[in-house]
């Protein structure tokens, strides 16, 4: 047996190294079944059965046994050990089951299987730094092998080297250092130079200069050591050790040397502020070095040179502004799943193979921050080159024609638009290049709106030339970077979120005036197609627009978006055009809540985010009418359970999603997605029909609620084993069956706000149920509003200079006594539609629903608040927040319901003689409907109104514990997760 697995041993690891063509260069070892590799107290005799030692990452053991639990056993025991090629103890370690067909194989025979692609069976074991106890063992996936080739194994190894955790250790303490360098200058420095130099780099206050210096300084202090590490002649390590004083005018002469042969864009920054500084205070200049050395030496013991992206793991951290822009910088394991599901093998071997590939195919990101998308797009490029048969001696090629050519990058942050091609060029193999396509894009004005210029334009000026790695200047030359129309292969895109709402500005840019900011507004609204885009949906709306128009036919996008853009209303012109215009379309959700502030999918959103891959078919309505009918008939809704947070792991879930997604391939059809024996998500395939109706199944986490409750806004009532009872007159649309009332903008405003609208109001006191002229149900209270009749809240006067009696008059006559709730907290508010005996006006919580038979708005509020009509609801409103559901007045028009106009006689007497005891009866917040009596109470009425069978009561029961215990709609609220483990809906922690 031991002889066999040494054959086994041998062969993979002759064939990993065949697989990567990094891992063919001499300094990297592969050391199978040797002794004398560990180096840890009476571990001479110990022999790993392939250990990888390689100067750039951390040491990885790969433990193999015929039997997995053998190799689990094996891998488990290496954590902790010390190989002799490193300090640092090993975190990582593979098992792999051996399948039994290699024991009737050679050396040779094995490693031709290896590399044709068949599958191999593995897990990831890690030790895991912790706080209160030192550490602790993770295997991923929990159970089972994942399924994968010798190349998908080969992709794996290095990005899961060193657990995220130690990781964000490193960064953390690298970003204290950062700190601690700009305090010392900030202390030596006067007023003026630090204003000098904030100049100098293009940042916007003394102390954010400062730091960034020392970004700058700590790239290029990084890449000088990687490049010597690399072997690239005449280029010494950085000094680490030594506690001598580094020299600015010396550290600057080498950087110099190194730019005799390109890299420009790395040390021509680093040198211009380097000098600039140390002309203030060469003393604090050299101390401030020597902490970025520090900081230098902290990366490379971890061997995190290739593996720590400077943009991606410390810009975010030092950043101030990000928030304000709305810029937040996509995860590196958020970018490792996008690319991952982007770019797919949609080319021959041969293309793939092609170390030319950068020049005749385009991966672009329009908003860039500091790289990371464009990074993870190129190391997955490179992965399918290398599993083609790419080679080290094509490396370099294929990495210069993507510097050069393939890779196009913009922002209007010149320092991220630096980092960005810093780390890119940081991926190559030492290799010099040319000029690139990366470069920093003016906003602010008339015709400076950044990328979005490209809308109009095929090229836009590149500002900061030494960005791009040329000479210095300021685009007077005439540069720019060129994004031709139907001309780019792959977009990866995490564009800005921002918009004009709610106290949000578009274009909330440092630096730029009042003036500069709405110049770019004006222009913005130029720029865009209404019949695209609606910029009330903020600029990644019209980011997709653009890459709409840049893409190839058969082009690829990626993009990371708010959740809002599967759901909400200001999205539909957009969701249209991706129905009509695109196929293959994913969009990835994490279950409600889970995806939030260091889990996030996008550093600091605080919201709920999705991912969107689509391809484009065509572009103009001529072709649209041409397309193949299937093109555009299904959305494949993913909703992972848990966020990616790990970039090895995020590629492997990316192959998960894909091999289960060419299944799911009809309306309705849902299956899971595993890795190994896990299910780590389900995919569900939502019909759409080309109007950009919301994509309801999106982020949804039962295999069964999304088709049911689309197969409700239908007008079916269908049941877990298929029961199906049609509603007995046709589906509409609030906005279709009521006059929906004004926004509280044209009523009034709250006394001592604003003054707008008609009326002022002040809130009622105990008098709240005595008629009165001009109340008005204005705000929700989840505390007093618990029965379907409600009190008014507000009562609404006309001081001086408040509105006019025309527009009171106006307001009057849309009083109303049926209402609906634009803001559903799911989690504490009972009602979704509220009566009132007295004619009122509505307000911020409330709008009026006005129809003239007072029984058809009574059967609306029963089917409201009904089980059947929250989930028509959750189905189309917003899902940004977990537990809430929001909608403005334009979505809220379109939330469907049945014709309850068209219902017979007998119906509405019966909704007539139920109302008198219904509306009285105290409900529990809408979350807890599976628990409230009264709540079912509702519910049967409103099958009894439809005329529907007592059979069908089973079925709503079955939605109503199916739609509670959606992490959506429950929203980890304490109270309704309690009675949902109680019920046997939630698993019981522990």
């Amino acid at each position: 047996m031991a002889t066999i697995e040494f054959t086994y041993n041998s062969a993979l690891g002759e064939a990993l190294k065949r697989a990567s063509a990094r891992w063919q260069a001499a300094q990297v070892k592969f050391y199978v079944e040797e002794t004398q590799v560990l180096s840890d107290p009476g571990s001479s005799a110990k022999q790993p059965d392939v250990l990888i030692c390689d100067p750039l990452s951390p040491p990885i053991v790969i433990e193999t046994s015929f039997s997995g639990a053998d190799a689990d056993k094996d891998a488990q025991a290496r954590l902790g050990e010390h190989a002799a090629c490193a300090t640092e103890p090993i975190r990582t370690a593979i098992s792999v089951e051996i399948d039994g067909k290699f024991r009737r194989l050679d050396r040779d025979a094995i490693v031709k299987v290896l590399l044709s692609g068949d599958e191999m069976s593995y897990a990831v074991y890690q030790r895991i730094p912790n706080g209160e106890t030192g550490s602790a063992n993770r295997r991923w996936p929990t159970s089972g092998f994942i399924k994968g080739t010798v190349y998908d194994l080969s992709r794996l190894l290095p990005a899961a080297s060193l657990p995220k955790e130690a990781i964000e250790a490193v960064a953390d303490d690298v970003a204290q250092r950062i700190d601690r360098a700009a305090t010392v200058l900030e202390n030596a420095l006067s007023a003026s130079q630090q204003r000098e130099i904030a100049a100098l780099i293009q940042q916007r206050t003394p102390l954010k200069g400062l730091r960034t210096t020392m970004v700058l300084w700590l790239n290029a202090m990084l890449t000088q050591q990687r490049l010597s590490l690399q072997g690239v002649t005449g280029i010494p390590g950085v000094d680490v050790a030594s506690a001598e004083p580094i020299r600015a005018s010396e550290l600057a002469e080498t950087w110099r040397g190194i730019l005799q042969d390109n890299w420009n864009s790395i040390f021509e920054p680093a040198i211009r502020v380097l000098e600039r500084v140390a002309k203030g205070n060469p003393a604090a200049t050299s101390d401030a070095l020597r902490i970025i050395a520090s900081a230098v030496e902290v990366v490379e013991v971890n061997r995190l040179g290739l593996h720590i992206n400077v943009g991606a793991e410390l810009f975010p951290k030092l950043s101030d502004d990000r928030k304000e822009a709305a810029a937040f910088y996509t995860q590196p394991a958020t970018a490792e799943l996008l690319a991952g599901l982007t770019i797919t093998r949609d080319m021959s071997e041969l293309e793939w193979r092609s170390a030319d590939l950068f020049r005749r195919r385009k991966l672009a990101d329009l908003a860039c921050g500091t790289g990371t998308l464009l990074r993870a797009g190129f190391r997955r490029v490179v992965a399918l080159h290398e599993e083609a048969g790419g080679t080290l001696a094509e490396a370099p090629v294929l990495h210069r024609g993507a510097m050069e050519s393939g890779l196009i990058g913009a922002d209007v942050s010149p320092i991220a638009a630096h980092l960005t091609s810093s780390s890119l060029a940081a991926v190559g193999h030492g290799e010099p290049y040319g000029d690139t396509q990366i470069g920093w894009v003016a906003v602010g004005g008339p015709d400076r709106t950044g990328a979005l210029e490209y809308l109009e334009a095929n090229d836009v000026t590149d500002l900061f030339d030494i960005v791009s790695g040329r000479s210095t200047g300021t685009g007077d030359n005439g540069h720019a970077i060129g994004v031709q129309d139907n001309n780019i292969d792959w977009i990866l895109m995490n564009p800005p979120y921002s918009k004009t709402r709610g106290g949000q500005k578009a274009f909330d840019i440092a630096g730029l005036t009042e003036n500069e900011r709405l110049a770019c507004q004006r222009r913005w609204s130029r720029l865009t197609n209404s019949d695209y885009t609606n910029r009330k949906a903020g600029m990644g709306a019209s980011f997709i627009e653009l890459a709409h128009k840049k893409l190839k036919l058969n082009g690829r996008i990626g993009f990371v978006l708010p959740l809002t853009a599967a759901l909400g209303d200001v999205w539909t012109k957009t969701r249209r055009m991706i129905e009509q215009d695109f196929s293959d379309v994913i969009a990835v959700a994490v279950a409600a809540g889970k995806a939030l502030n260091d889990d996030a999918l996008s550093a600091d959103t605080g919201m709920e985010e999705m991912l969107l891959v689509g391809t484009l078919r065509t572009r103009t309505a001529e072709n649209r009418n041409k397309a193949e009918p299937s093109a555009a008939t299904l959305i494949r809704c993913v909703t992972l359970y848990d966020p990616p947070t790990r970039m090895g792991e995020a590629g492997e879930i990316a192959r998960a999603i894909i091999a289960v997604a060419e299944g799911v391939d009809q309306p309705g059809v849902t299956l899971p997605v595993h890795v190994g024996d896990d299910e780590i998500g389900q995919i569900t395939a939502q019909a759409v029909d080309g109007t950009g109706a919301p994509w309801s199944a999106v982020g949804v986490t039962h295999d069964s609620i999304a088709t049911l409750a689309s197969e409700l806004s239908l007008g079916r009532l269908r049941g877990l084993n298929d029961e199906r009872y049609d509603v007995p007159v046709e589906m509409t649309t609030v906005g279709d069956l009521f006059d929906v009332g004004p926004t509280h903008h044209l009523i009034g405003h709250l006394k001592g706000k604003g003054a707008i609208g008609a009326f002022e109001f002040s809130k009622i006191g105990e008098a709240a149920g005595l008629p009165g002229r001009d109340r008005a149900l204005w705000s929700a209270s989840s505390k007093t509003q618990t029965t379907i009749l409600a009190q008014p809240t507000h009562k609404g006067a006309a001081p001086k200079g408040v509105g006019s009696d025309d527009e009171r008059k106006e307001m009057r006559r849309k009083r109303s006594m049926l209402f609906y709730a634009r803001n559903m907290r799911w989690t504490s508010q009972k009602l979704l539609a509220a009566t009132t005996r007295q004619r009122v006006m509505g307000g911020s919580a409330w709008t009026s629903l006005s129809y003239g038979k007072p029984a058809v708005r009574t059967a609306f509020a029963l089917w409201a608040n009904s089980t059947l009509g929250l989930i028509a609801h959750w189905t189309q409103g917003q899902r940004t927040h977990a537990g809430r559901s929001r909608t403005q007045v334009g979505a809220l028009k379109k939330i469907p319901c049945p014709k309850l106009d068209e219902l017979n006689d007998d119906a509405l007497k019966f909704v007539e003689s139920a109302i008198g005891d219904l509306q009285s009866l105290p409900l529990l917040p809408a979350n807890q409907a599976h628990v409230d009596g009264n709540r079912k109470k509702i519910d049967d009425a409103v099958v009894q109104m439809l005329g529907w069978p007592d059979e069908a009561l089973e079925v709503v029961s079955d939605l109503r514990k199916l739609w509670c215990a959606e992490p959506s709609v429950h929203g980890d609220n304490k109270a309704a997760v309690k009675l949902l483990k109680e019920a046997g809906l939630l698993a019981q922690e522990g």
